[in-house]
C-alpha cells in the first residue's frame, strides 16, 4: 500500500484531516466493514471507489456518525478528526455533523424557500447574530456552490422548484453554510444529467481549496477527474489507497487492477 502521506500532483504540503484506524462496522450479524485504516488529507478530494455493496458508503457514513441512526449498526475502531476521536462519548453528533457536512445521492432540498434551505443550519447552530449575518452566510454559501447568480432574484422561491443539478448545488450550499471542515458526498452526481454532472464536478474541484472533500462514486472516470487520492474497497475491505494517478495507472493490488479494467464489479 502506498505511503498515505505522499503528496499527489496539485497538492501543496497537504495536512492530515481524518485518520481511521481499525474501523469495523457490523449491521446485526453482517460484517460490513473490516479493519479499515486510512488517512484523509485536508484541502484535497479523496474518492472511494468499488463495486456495489463493497463498504464505501458504509465507511463514508462512519465519518460523521450517520451509522448512529441505524439501530443494528455497531462501529468499532478509531476515527480521529484533527486528532480527536469522533466516537468519544463526549462528542455531540449534531455538532460533529456541522463540522462534517454531507451531500446525498439524490438531491433532497427541504420543502422550504431557497433562502431557508441554506439558512436552516446556521439558524439551528446559532451561527448568525441577526438577519444581516444570515443574509451574508446565505449569499456566501450560494456563491461557493456556484448557484448565486442563478437564484439571487428568487430566493423566496421553493428549492424543490429548481432543476436537478441546481437542487444538488443547493444541497451543497446548505451543507457548507454551517462552515464545515469536511464535506462528504455520497454519489452526488448519480441522479444528474451529464451537463449538471460536469457543473458539480467543477464545483468539487473548487471546493477543495477550502475543505477536505470525500466522494463516493461508481464512476471511475469521475474519480480520475476530480480526486487527488483514491481508495478502492472490495467485499468490506480497503484494498488499496494512494495517489489517484498511481491507483489508476499502476495499481499495487491485482484486485484493484481487475476492478479498473472491468473484470470484477
Amino acid at each position: 500500500m502506498d505511503d498515505m502521506r505522499t503528496t499527489a500532483p496539485g497538492l501543496q504540503a497537504a495536512t492530515l484531516k481524518i485518520a481511521a484506524r481499525g474501523v469495523q462496522v457490523h449491521y446485526g450479524a453482517t460484517h460490513a466493514l473490516k479493519d479499515v485504516n486510512v488517512d484523509i488529507l485536508d484541502r484535497a478530494v479523496t474518492a472511494f471507489i468499488g463495486p456495489s455493496g463493497c463498504g464505501k458508503s458504509t465507511f463514508l457514513r462512519c465519518l460523521n456518525r450517520m451509522n448512529d441512526t441505524v439501530a443494528s449498526a455497531r462501529v468499532s475502531g478509531q476515527i480521529l478528526l484533527d486528532g480527536e476521536d469522533i466516537y468519544d462519548p463526549r462528542v455531540d453528533p449534531v455538532q460533529l455533523r456541522a463540522r462534517v457536512g454531507m451531500v446525498f445521492q439524490k438531491p433532497n432540498p427541504f420543502p422550504k424557500s431557497i433562502y431557508d434551505n441554506v439558512a436552516y443550519g446556521p439558524k439551528i447552530h446559532g451561527l448568525a447574530r441577526g438577519r444581516a449575518d444570515l443574509d451574508a452566510i446565505v449569499e456566501a454559501s450560494l456563491r461557493k456552490a456556484a448557484l448565486w447568480t442563478e437564484v439571487k432574484d428568487r430566493l423566496d422561491a421553493p428549492g424543490t422548484g429548481l432543476s436537478g443539478g441546481q437542487q444538488q448545488r443547493l444541497c451543497i450550499a446548505r451543507a457548507i453554510a454551517t462552515g464545515p471542515e469536511v464535506l462528504l458526498m455520497d454519489e452526488p452526481c448519480s441522479a444528474l444529467d451529464p451537463i449538471a454532472t460536469a457543473q458539480v464536478e467543477e464545483l468539487i474541484d473548487e471546493l477543495r481549496a477550502g475543505f477536505s472533500v470525500v466522494i463516493v462514486t461508481h464512476s471511475m472516470q469521475q474519480a480520475a477527474r476530480v480526486s487527488q487520492k483514491t481508495a478502492f474497497f472490495h467485499l468490506g475491505s480497503l484494498v488499496e489507497y494512494g495517489d489517484t494517478a498511481n491507483v489508476f495507472t499502476n495499481p499495487v493490488d491485482p484486485r484493484t487492477e481487475a476492478y479498473i479494467t472491468g473484470r470484477i464489479g
